[in-house]
């Protein structure tokens, strides 16, 4: 599989709503992974904005598996497919970042996802970790203006038949190590709308890509440098405004205009909730 389609494989739609009830909110999740380096031991989650589910009593997303990757069909999908729909509580599963001002969570779905992998399944959904992010002794080769390649379900449009997101390419707007605004966060010239709330964002270079001499190489170079969670929008009277990204299914008036800035968190955050749950893996 290539590096492309990995990538875009490695979200999830997620809903959330009120126990008895349908779900009120939707948004974009990513496939991450948290391992003890000492017994290999290791949990899957969902990692989403805290807005995305604030309020809510449980998540609903559809995961996809086969038996081979390798073997696809004319939809570029693996033979056999199988979608299945599941619904889980948030409360037991749940780590919010301990920052307050930091939009993120991860939710544990390894009850959800190990009996399928322990079964000799295989999820075709790639499951990102921290080694995918930049490495400190690189971020000094990381250039203000870097095009990005970022994965979701704006307005929460997705393929439903195939069970896919959308991908959408832009480019950094402010460096994506730099601190916009003395926030971890940085923008990103990509057009974000409800349902885009938690999609990765990947610096993507290719068909070729620059090495840390300057020179280029024929490949592919990618690292997850964000996460979306909020925009900059105009509003009637001009004023600027940074606000969260609505995650509401139900269709709300826009009475400002979007400058087609997002905010993204800087990848780095997702190293503090680490920190929380390798305490917990046995």
């Amino acid at each position: 599989m290539s590096i492309e389609n990995a990538l875009v494989r490695s979200t999830v739609r997620v809903m959330a709503g009120k126990n008895g009830q349908e779900p009120f909110s939707v948004g974009t999740g990513f496939y991450y992974k948290v391992q003890d380096p000492k017994t290999s031991n290791a949990k899957i989650f969902i990692l989403t904005n805290k807005h995305v589910v604030n309020g809510a009593d449980y998540i609903r997303f559809v995961h996809s598996y086969a038996d081979s990757l390798e073997d696809l069909d004319e939809h570029h999908q693996p033979v056999g497919r199988v979608d299945k729909t599941e619904q889980l509580p948030i409360a037991p599963f749940v780590y919010n970042h301990p920052n307050a001002d930091i939009d993120l969570c991860a939710i544990d779905v390894t009850i959800i996802l190990a009996p399928i992998l322990n079964s000799g399944k295989k999820l075709r959904s790639m499951v990102l970790d921290s080694s995918w992010m930049v490495k400190d002794e690189d971020k000094k080769h990381v250039r203000d203006i870097e095009q990005v390649l970022v994965v979701g379900y704006p307005r929460g449009i997705w393929d439903h038949h195939n069970n896919m997101p959308i991908s959408r390419i832009g480019n950094t707007a402010t460096h994506p190590f730099a601190n916009y605004q003395d926030k971890q966060d940085f923008l990103i010239d990509v057009a974000a709308f409800q349902g885009s709330s938690g999609s990765p964002v990947f610096s993507y270079e290719a068909p070729m890509f620059r090495q840390a001499s300057g020179a280029y190489t024929p490949g592919t170079k990618v690292n997850l440098i964000g996460v979306v969670w909020g925009v900059i929008e105009s509003s009637v009277e001009g004023d600027l405004k940074v606000i969260e990204i609505p995650s509401a299914l139900k269709h709300v008036p826009v009475m400002n205009a979007s400058l087609n800035l997002a905010l993204a968190l800087h990848a780095d955050v997702i190293k503090d909730l680490d920190a929380l749950i390798l305490p917990t893996i046995k």
